[in-house]
C-alpha cells in the first residue's frame, strides 16, 4: 500500500507544470518617533506646540508584501500596509485597517498592473526622486506644494521598467478617488495621472507628471503639471522642480481658475554615515491675489546601522499678508496644526 502511495505521489509531481513555483511573503515595518516643536501660528492667540510624536520623517507602519512566480514571464504580487501611531499604539487610519496601501497585481515583465489603494505617480515623483526629505518631516515639499496627491482608492495603476535603461512610465486611473464607488458614481471624484520618466546613466534623472481630478457633476476639474529632476555629482545630489496647479473648483473674484507657479530646489550631501539635507520651496498665485509662500528647510540624518537612523529637521514658512492659512509645517503623519515654524529630532528603525 505504501509503495502505491509513493508511486501516485511521484506521478503527481511528474504531471506538475515544468516551471518551479517561487513564492515569498515578507512581514516588514518601520517605527519613527521623536521630539517635535512648532511655533508661529496663524492664530496670534495660539501658543507653541511641543511633544513626542510618531511618524515624523516617515509614517510608522506594519505591512505584508508577497510575490509568486506564476510562469517564467508572469508574477502575482500584493501589498497591504497599516499606519500605526507609535506614540499611542492606535491606528493612523481608524476607518481603514490597511490605510497606507492595499493592492493586488500582476507583473508581466514589460509592465506591472496593480488594483487597490496606493500611492499616486505624482507622490512617487516627489517622495522617491525630488524631495531630499522624502515628503516627510517639517521641511517636506508638500507643505508649500499643496497640490500633491498622496494616495487614491479604487485605483488601477500601471508602471513599467526602464526600457533601454532609459525610459519608463507610471500611470493611474480611478473613478472614485476616496471611498466606495456609488451608483452611477454620483458625487465620486474621478482622478487620473500619467508620469513619464527618463534617466541618463546613474547620475541624471528627469520625471514629469500630469494629474486631473474632477467630481462627477462639477463643471471643471483640478489639474496640475509637474516636472522635476536630479543630478547626482557624487559629492552632492541636486534636485529641482516646477509645478503649475490650476483649481477649477476655486475661482477668483473675476470667475477665473486660481493658478499657481511653484518652484523647488533641494540638495543632499552625503558625508559617510551622515547626510546633510536642504531645500527651498516657493509658491505664488497667477491671479494677482498676492498669495505668496516660501519654505526653507534644513536637516540631517545619521545612520547608526543599516536599519536605525537618527535625524534632525528644521522648517520655516514665510507668507504674504494675504495668506491666512493653508501653508503649514506638516510632516509624514501630521498636519502643521496651523504653525509656520517647526523643529523635529527623532529615531527611525526599519525591519
Amino acid at each position: 500500500m505504501q509503495k502505491k502511495l509513493i508511486a501516485v505521489a511521484i506521478a503527481g509531481l511528474a504531471a506538475a507544470p515544468a516551471f518551479a513555483v517561487d513564492t515569498s511573503v515578507t512581514l516588514y515595518g518601520l517605527l519613527d518617533a521623536g521630539y517635535s516643536w512648532r511655533g508661529d501660528s496663524y492664530d496670534p492667540t495660539k501658543s507653541n506646540r511641543q511633544g513626542f510624536d510618531s511618524g515624523q520623517l516617515n509614517g510608522t507602519r506594519l505591512g505584508v508584501r508577497g510575490v509568486e512566480q506564476i510562469t517564467p514571464g508572469l508574477k502575482g504580487k500584493f501589498q497591504i500596509e497599516a499606519g500605526v501611531m507609535e506614540d499611542t499604539g492606535s491606528s493612523q487610519h481608524p476607518n481603514n485597517v490597511w490605510g497606507r496601501q492595499s493592492w493586488v497585481g500582476l507583473d508581466f515583465g514589460a509592465a506591472e498592473v496593480r488594483l487597490g489603494r496606493q500611492y499616486t505617480p505624482q507622490f512617487n515623483m516627489y517622495a522617491a526622486y525630488i524631495d531630499p526629505f522624502g515628503l516627510g518631516g517639517v521641511a517636506q515639499t508638500n507643505n508649500v506644494f499643496t497640490h500633491i496627491v498622496g494616495r487614491a482608492d479604487n485605483a488601477a495603476y500601471l508602471t513599467t521598467p526602464f526600457f533601454g535603461d532609459m525610459f519608463a512610465v507610471e500611470a493611474m486611473y480611478t473613478k472614485s478617488m476616496a471611498g466606495d464607488e456609488t451608483i452611477a458614481n454620483a458625487g465620486n471624484k474621478r482622478y487620473y495621472s500619467i508620469a513619464p520618466k527618463l534617466k541618463l546613466g546613474n547620475s541624471v534623472f528627469i520625471m514629469a507628471n500630469y494629474s486631473d481630478a474632477k467630481v462627477k457633476g462639477d463643471a471643471a476639474s483640478d489639474q496640475s503639471w509637474d516636472i522635476g529632476g536630479s543630478v547626482d555629482f557624487g559629492a552632492a545630489k541636486i534636485a529641482a522642480a516646477y509645478a503649475q496647479p490650476k483649481y477649477g473648483t476655486k475661482l477668483d473674484a473675476n470667475g477665473n481658475k486660481i493658478k499657481y507657479n511653484r518652484f523647488f530646489v533641494g540638495a543632499t550631501v552625503p558625508m559617510g554615515n551622515f547626510a546633510l539635507l536642504a531645500s527651498y520651496t516657493y509658491s505664488k498665485d497667477k491671479n494677482d491675489l498676492n498669495e505668496k509662500a516660501q519654505q526653507g528647510g534644513l536637516g540631517g540624518t545619521y545612520s547608526l546601522s543599516s536599519r536605525t537612523t537618527l535625524y534632525g529637521i528644521y522648517g520655516q514658512i514665510n507668507t504674504s499678508d494675504e495668506v491666512k492659512g493653508g501653508y503649514e509645517v506638516g510632516d509624514a503623519t501630521h498636519g502643521g496644526f496651523g504653525y509656520r515654524k517647526g523643529a523635529q529630532f527623532g529615531v527611525r528603525h526599519t525591519f
